[in-house]
């Protein structure tokens, strides 16, 4: 007992010089007088003792020490301070390879969101064409309560929602200003949503009303570059919205040659032997910004989850 004391009184003399808590004062003076209870896993094996130590830890706030003391005789005290450092150095490091990866943290389920959005809006947006029979479904074929659309058109609309979203997402983490990444909220993806709603039905109007094909061109490009003035006004943006512009088209003659699931009647340019409309390049360009900005949302959403579970 009396090379326990000493062995106390050298930790304290060493630990307590520059701060002396007075809770930590209080368990040395109960371990100095023999008067710290016995733990419920020691007590039954050593009740002749003269002396039964337990296991004690708390925690200070400031300055934070942890004091272990055991039947042993061996003590340590640990600075909780420096275990919090370890922690903070941890959570920035997380947050280090989370700002260098391509894209943001939960992409997955990002990506599965627009997935999904894409297979349920994708298709009634769609139907706004359709009905004024700008294409016409062939292969696969089906009529909903009136919409005209095709069973494969859902999961292609799934599909290019997820990778509109997904590569704007890259681009913002890529290409903005150290924290002015584009950030949209719900407010903005539902005027997105009607603006596009919008553009779509004139375009569709104009189309039978009988519009020449490059006047209508020049003016859905016109309002397409105004829609993403207003609504996304980055210039990556104003990028992606040209390549998929300009891919999507290019992308749609290989399905329609090998599977021949729609056809335009009235196409006014033939590229590798199908036959397509001009100014569906634009509907494609002021499509992107409501994904982009959809996309940004669902990330916001997705993020705020993740580090609210942590």
């Amino acid at each position: 007992m009396t090379s326990l004391l000493h062995h106390h009184r050298y930790l304290r003399h060493q630990t307590l010089s520059a701060c002396r808590p007075p809770a930590l004062r209080r368990v040395f003076r109960l371990v100095s007088k023999g008067r710290l209870p016995s733990s419920p896993s020691t007590s039954g094996r050593e009740e002749g003792s003269s002396c039964c130590l337990a296991k004690v830890k708390f925690s200070l706030r400031s300055p934070v020490l942890r004091f272990s003391l055991s039947a042993s005789g061996r003590s340590s005290i640990r600075c909780a301070a420096g275990e919090q450092d370890g922690g903070r150095r941890a959570d920035s490091l997380e947050v280090e390879a989370s700002e260098g990866a391509i894209l943001p943290q939960g992409w997955q389920t990002v990506a599965l969101l627009l997935f999904g959005l894409g297979f349920v809006l994708g298709p009634p947006l769609d139907g706004i064409h359709s009905r004024v029979q700008l294409q016409i479904y062939d292969n696969g074929a089906i009529d909903l309560f009136g919409l005209k659309t095709n069973i494969w058109v859902p999961p292609l609309l799934g599909v290019f929602y997820s990778l509109v979203g997904l590569l704007q997402l890259a681009l913002d983490r890529r290409l903005a200003p150290k924290g002015r990444v584009p950030q949209a909220d719900a407010q903005k993806v539902l005027f997105s949503l009607v603006t596009l709603a919008l553009l779509l039905e004139l375009s569709a109007e104009m189309y039978q009303a009988g519009v020449p094909f490059n006047i209508e061109a020049y003016i859905l490009f016109g309002l397409a570059e105004l829609n993403w003035f207003l609504l996304e006004n980055t210039w990556w943006g104003f990028a992606l919205a040209c390549i998929v512009g300009i891919a999507c088209p290019l992308a749609e003659i290989p399905i329609l040659k090998m599977f021949g699931l729609w056809h335009y009647p009235n196409a006014n340019l033939e590229l590798f032997g199908e036959g397509v409309i001009t100014w569906v390049v634009c509907c494609y360009f002021f499509y992107t910004p409501f994904i982009s900005n959809l996309a940004r949302w669902l990330s916001s959403i997705v993020e705020k989850r993740s580090t609210r579970l942590k």
